[in-house]
C-alpha cells in the first residue's frame, strides 16, 4: 500500500513541492466523508509507483492548505483531486473519476531520461 504523508501545514506543502525536484510527488486532496474520494485513494494505493512520493491533504480538516495548493497552481478546487508535481511544477491534475493511477505512471515514463 502507498505510504501517505499528511500535509498539515503550509510549510510542509512548500517543502514537498521543493522536494519534487529530487522525486516527483503525487498530492491527493481527499475527503474522508466522500465515497468517491475513498475509491480514488484506494485505486492509487493499489497501483503504487515507486518513482513517486505520496502526500495527502484532508480537505475537511486542512481546508486552508487545500485551497493554498489550488491557488499556487491556479486550479479550481475539487475533491478528490490529484496533483502530479515534478521539479516544483504541476505536470497534471485530475479529479473525481478522471483520477487514474496508471495515467500518472505513463506521464512519468514520458519524463524518463530527462
Amino acid at each position: 500500500m502507498a505510504f501517505w504523508s499528511l500535509v498539515e501545514s503550509e510549510d510542509s506543502l512548500h517543502e514537498l513541492l521543493e522536494s519534487s525536484v529530487v522525486k516527483p510527488v503525487l498530492i491527493l486532496k481527499h475527503s474522508y466523508r466522500c465515497a468517491l474520494s475513498s475509491m480514488a485513494k484506494s485505486r492509487i494505493e493499489k497501483n503504487e509507483d515507486s518513482r513517486l512520493e505520496y502526500h495527502l491533504i484532508d480537505v475537511v480538516k486542512d481546508r486552508e492548505i487545500s485551497n493554498r495548493l489550488s491557488d499556487l497552481f491556479s486550479v479550481s478546487h475539487e475533491s478528490p483531486q490529484a496533483f502530479l508535481v515534478k521539479d516544483s511544477k504541476l505536470i497534471e491534475v485530475k479529479s473525481h473519476l478522471a483520477i487514474k493511477p496508471h495515467g500518472f505512471s505513463v506521464l512519468l515514463d514520458s519524463f524518463a531520461g530527462q
